[in-house]
C-alpha cells in the first residue's frame, strides 16, 4: 500500500479530494496535514470584510472531506520537506513519510514586518492566518477616533479589500481607506476598460489612491518617495512570497523560490511531488496565481495523482485561454472581465455571489 501525503488543503487540494470521495484511490493511505480545521474561500473574504456574509459563511470544516475521500487528518503545519528522504517535517517534531506528495500550502503576503506585536500590519495572505486576525484589530480601529486604514497592493486583491473595507467604515462613521497601489496603478495587466470601472467604483467607495510604490514601517507606510504616512492598520496584499521550507526542500524553485512544474504539475525534480496552487511555477507557461486556475486544476490533479499510484500517464492541465474574473466593489456590485469583455452592476455581484456561495456549499463541511 501507498502513502500519498497531501500538504495542504488549498482550493486544489479540496476538489481533488471531493473527487477521491467521488472515485476512491485504491490501495492507497491517505493522510492530509493542515494546519488549520477550516478552509477559507478567499473569494468571499472582501464580502465578508464589507458585511455581506458571515464569518462561518466563507470557510468549510476539512475534516469531513477528508474522511469521505478515505483519508486521515493531521493538524499540523509543515517546517521542512525533505524531497530525497521523501518526508514532511511538522511543527510538532512529527516526521511524515511519504511515497507520493502533493503540495498545495499556498503562499505568504512579501513583508518582512507582518503580524509583529502591535504593529497593526496584517498580510492578507495566508487567508486562514489573516482571518483570525482582523477581528482584533477591527476591535481595536473601532476604538480610535477617525483611524486610517492603509492597503498595499494595486492588484484584484487589493482593490477588492479597499472597497470592503470603505463599505465597512462608512457604516461604522470611520475615517478613511488608503490603497497605495505602486506605480504601475490600479488592477494592472486587465484591459483599460475594466481598469477604469476598478478605479471609479475605488473613487465611488471614497478610497483614496495612491500610485507609488509603498512599504510597511512601524507607525504607516513610507513612499518610494520618502513621504511616510500614518496608518492605525496597514493591510500587505503584494504579491505572495513563496514558503520558506520550499526553497530548503530540494526540489527544483524558480528565483522566487516557488516549485518548478511541468504541465502535469509534477515537479521538475522528484516525479513523485506535485504541486498547485499559489506555490508553483510552470515552466511551460505563465499561470497567474489565482484562485480560478487553482480550482479548475483540482481535477486534472485528483486525476493525476491517481495515475501516478497505478502507473498511469499524466494529463496536462490546460488553462482556459480566457479566465473569468468577477470583481466585488463593496457595495453589493461587481466589475466582472472575461478575455475582450468587460461588464459591471448588481447583476454582476449576484452571478458572482451564486457562484461563491455554491463552490462553499459543495462541500460537507460547509
Amino acid at each position: 500500500m501507498k502513502r500519498l501525503v497531501l500538504l495542504g488543503a488549498g482550493h486544489a487540494h479540496m476538489v481533488a479530494l471531493r473527487q477521491f470521495a467521488r472515485e476512491p484511490l485504491p490501495e492507497t493511505e491517505l493522510v492530509v496535514v493542515s494546519p488549520s480545521r477550516w478552509q477559507y474561500y478567499s473569494g468571499m473574504i472582501p464580502g465578508w470584510l464589507a458585511g455581506h456574509y458571515r464569518f462561518d459563511q466563507c470557510r468549510v470544516l476539512v475534516e469531513p472531506t477528508v474522511i469521505a475521500a478515505g483519508g486521515r487528518l493531521v493538524l499540523d503545519r509543515a517546517v521542512e520537506l525533505r524531497a530525497t528522504e521523501q518526508e514532511v517535517v511538522l511543527a510538532s517534531g512529527e516526521r511524515v513519510p511519504y511515497d507520493l506528495l502533493s503540495v498545495d500550502v499556498g503562499s505568504a503576503s512579501d513583508s518582512a514586518v507582518l503580524n509583529e506585536p502591535d504593529s497593526m500590519i496584517l498580510g492578507v495572505k495566508p487567508v486562514e492566518r489573516f482571518a483570525e486576525d482582523w477581528p482584533a484589530t477591527e476591535r481595536s480601529l473601532r476604538a480610535r477616533a477617525r483611524p486610517r486604514i492603509v492597503v498595499l497592493g494595486g492588484g484584484a486583491g487589493g482593490a477588492e479589500i479597499a472597497m470592503a473595507l470603505a463599505r465597512r467604515s462608512a457604516d461604522c462613521d470611520q475615517a478613511g481607506v488608503v490603497l497605495v497601489a505602486g506605480s504601475n496603478g490600479v488592477v494592472p495587466g486587465f484591459r483599460p476598460r475594466f481598469r477604469r470601472l476598478v478605479r471609479r467604483a475605488l473613487m465611488r467607495c471614497g478610497v483614496e489612491i495612491v500610485e507609488e510604490y509603498g512599504e510597511p514601517v512601524v507607525d504607516g507606510v513610507r513612499l518610494a518617495g520618502g513621504r511616510r504616512m500614518r496608518a492605525d492598520a496597514v493591510l500587505v496584499s503584494t504579491g505572495g512570497r513563496a514558503l520558506p521550507f520550499l526553497g530548503a526542500s530540494g526540489l527544483a524553485v524558480d528565483e522566487a523560490g516557488f516549485v518548478r512544474v511541468d504541465a502535469s504539475h509534477r515537479s521538475t525534480s522528484h516525479h513523485n511531488v506535485f504541486v498547485a496552487g499559489d506555490a508553483c511555477s510552470r515552466v511551460d507557461q505563465r499561470l497567474d496565481r489565482s484562485g480560478v486556475h487553482a480550482v479548475r486544476a483540482g481535477p486534472i490533479l485528483a486525476r493525476n495523482l491517481a495515475a501516478a499510484i497505478s502507473g498511469k500517464p499524466l494529463a496536462r492541465f490546460y488553462p482556459r485561454r480566457f479566465s473569468l474574473y468577477l470583481l466585488a466593489a463593496g457595495d453589493c456590485t461587481a466589475i466582472g472581465s472575461y478575455g475582450p469583455l468587460t461588464f459591471s452592476g448588481a447583476w454582476v455581484w449576484k452571478w458572482k455571489d451564486r457562484i461563491d456561495r455554491g463552490f462553499v456549499d459543495s462541500f460537507p463541511g460547509a
